[in-house]
C-alpha cells in the first residue's frame, strides 16, 4: 500500500525534498536530518591494506544513530558503532609469518572505531542555493580483533578525531548531488597504517567523496553513482567508483545496495554494501 501510494502521488523532486532525505552510502547530507536517523551496514570487502597485513577479504557490520540536538535547528549528532568484523589477510610483516594466512575476526571495526560526531550546518539551501556544513568528533577502540598467530590482536590500542566538511545541492527536479571532504587522525593506533610495514601508528586518514542521486520515475526507486577516494598522502591512494541503487520503501524506510569497485592498486578491489535505514 505504502510503495503503490508513492508511485501514483510523488514527484521527482519531492521525493528528493520530502520526509525521505535519501542518503547515498558513502556520502552523507549536509542538511540536518529531519528525524531520528538509524542505518544498519553490512560491508563485503575484498583486498584491504593494513599496516602488517594485507588481501584482508572478509565482511563486517555497523550502525550508526543520528538526530537533531532539540531545540535547534542546524546542530546534530551522529553516534556510530562498528559491531563484527570477520576476515582472512596475508601477513607482510617481515619474520617467520611472513606471507602465511591468517584470520582477522572481533566485535570492533579495522579503521572505525565506535566515535561520537557533533555537526553543524552553516548554509541552508533556501538561502544560498546549497546545504553545507562542518563536522568534528572523536572515537576510541573499545574491542580488539583477534588473530590465529601467537595470540596477536589487531586494534588493541586506538583513539581517532574526525573532522570535515559536507555539501549538498539540486539540479532541476531529478537531480541531487553531495559532497564530503573529511579526515580522520589517528594518534593511537595500532597495525592499520595502510602505507604498510615500518610506517607510523599516528597518521591521517583523509576520504572525498561526491555522490549524484537521479529520480527520473515516479515510483521511490533511485539510481545512485558515487566516487570515493581515499588517502593518507603517502603510498596509500584508493579510489571507488559505487553504482548504487536505493529503494524507499516508504517514508520512514529505506534499502540500498551498492557495489564498490576499485581503480587503483591500492584500497578494496571489489565489493559489496548494503544498508538498511530507518526514521521516527
Amino acid at each position: 500500500m505504502c510503495f503503490i501510494a508513492l508511485c501514483s502521488a510523488s514527484t521527482g523532486r519531492a521525493q528528493l525534498e520530502g520526509e525521505y532525505q535519501i542518503q547515498p552510502i558513502y556520502t552523507r547530507y549536509a542538511e540536518t536530518v529531519k528525524k531520528v536517523t538509524f542505518n544498519a551496514n553490512l560491508h563485503i570487502f575484498n583486498d584491504v591494506q593494513l599496516q602488517e597485513a594485507d588481501r584482508f577479504d572478509g565482511w563486517s557490520v555497523d550502525a550508526d544513530l543520528t538526530f537533531r540536538i532539540p531545540y535547534t535547528k542546524r546542530f546534530q549528532i551522529r553516534i556510530a558503532w562498528p559491531f563484527y568484523t570477520d576476515g582472512e589477510a596475508r601477513v607482510i610483516d617481515p619474520g617467520p609469518d611472513f606471507h602465511r594466512k591468517t584470520d582477522i575476526r572481533g566485535y570492533g571495526g579495522t579503521f572505525e572505531f565506535p566515535s561520537v560526531e557533533l555537526a553543524y550546518q552553516f548554509l541552508a539551501e533556501s538561502d544560498h542555493r546549497l546545504n553545507a556544513s562542518v563536522y568534528g568528533g572523536i572515537g576510541e577502540r573499545q574491542r580488539t580483533l583477534s588473530t590465529d598467530i601467537f595470540n596477536e590482536s589487531y586494534n588493541h590500542a586506538g583513539q581517532v578525531a574526525l573532522f570535515g566538511l559536507r555539501a549538498d545541492w539540486r539540479h532541476g527536479d531529478h537531480w541531487r548531488f553531495v559532497a564530503n571532504a573529511g579526515a580522520r587522525y589517528y594518534f593511537k593506533s595500532d597495525d592499520l597504517n595502510p602505507d604498510g610495514t615500518g610506517s607510523d601508528d599516528k597518521f591521517y586518514l583523509s576520504d572525498f567523496s561526491l555522490a549524484a542521486i537521479y529520480h527520473p520515475w515516479k515510483c521511490p526507486i533511485f539510481p545512485v553513482a558515487e566516487i570515493v577516494y581515499q588517502t593518507t598522502f603517502f603510498d596509500y591512494n584508493s579510489v571507488l567508483v559505487v553504482p548504487e541503487v536505493i529503494w524507499a520503501v516508504c517514508p520512514n524506510f529505506e534499502l540500498k545496495a551498492g557495489a564498490p569497485i576499485g581503480l587503483t592498486s591500492d584500497g578494496e578491489s571489489f565489493g559489496g554494501r548494503f544498508q538498511a535505514t530507518a526514521r521516527f
